[in-house]
């Protein structure tokens, strides 16, 4: 059994529990992006066989998807043997698999491949229409799934925003972080400031 220790700032700890859906919205630097890269490879570590897919509304290429932060992550963490990187796909232990989408390119048929994932990761989660929302959670609707946002808030109206703070489900949890509570904000950005 591969350990991993991963540390995490304070602010990301409510994620860690299980809920059907989890959110970390804030400014650019707060370490959103790398909290869930590293929580999904953690994921599919601790759970053989799990399938996920990291999902953008518009993705038109790979380079737009978090692959390649995914594939940092499992090579900082020494954990490399237990993946198979693939150009369109990283394979992880027990069979599983995380696939990289954009919402825009499905129809309400074509989501249906997804079914049986248990775990979906929205970056850039502000741009997500309220059509891919819908389309999204009665998808991702195994045993034990998680559909993850993360998000720049733009405008309140954003769906992901009235999703999780207007009206959130029970089944919800949300933080709020920005730079000042990534202990590894970079200076190059703090520099940019």
């Amino acid at each position: 059994m591969t350990e991993l220790v991963i540390e995490t700032p304070r602010k990301f700890l409510p994620l860690l529990k299980p809920a059907r859906y989890k959110g970390a919205h804030g400014g650019r630097g707060s370490g959103k992006s790398h909290f869930f890269a590293e929580m999904l490879v953690e994921d599919h570590i601790a759970h053989p066989g799990l399938r996920s897919v990291c999902v953008r509304e518009v993705q038109k290429s790979l380079a737009q998807s978090v692959k390649r932060l995914i594939e940092d992550k499992i090579e900082a963490l020494g954990v490399s043997h237990l993946f198979e990187r693939k150009e369109t796909e990283i394979k992880t232990p027990g069979g599983g698999l995380i696939v990289f989408q954009g919402m825009q390119n499905h129809t309400a048929d074509s989501i249906k491949s997804l079914e049986g994932f248990r775990r979906a990761w929205v970056e850039e989660a502000q741009s997500l229409s309220q059509r891919s929302l819908d389309l999204l959670r009665p998808t991702i609707r195994a045993e034990g799934s998680e559909l993850w946002f993360s998000w720049n808030p733009r405008f309140k109206t954003d769906p992901v925003d009235q999703f999780f703070r207007k009206s959130p489900p029970p089944d919800a949890v949300s933080v709020m972080v920005n730079w000042y509570d990534n202990p590894w904000f970079p200076d190059v950005l703090r520099k940019e400031m």
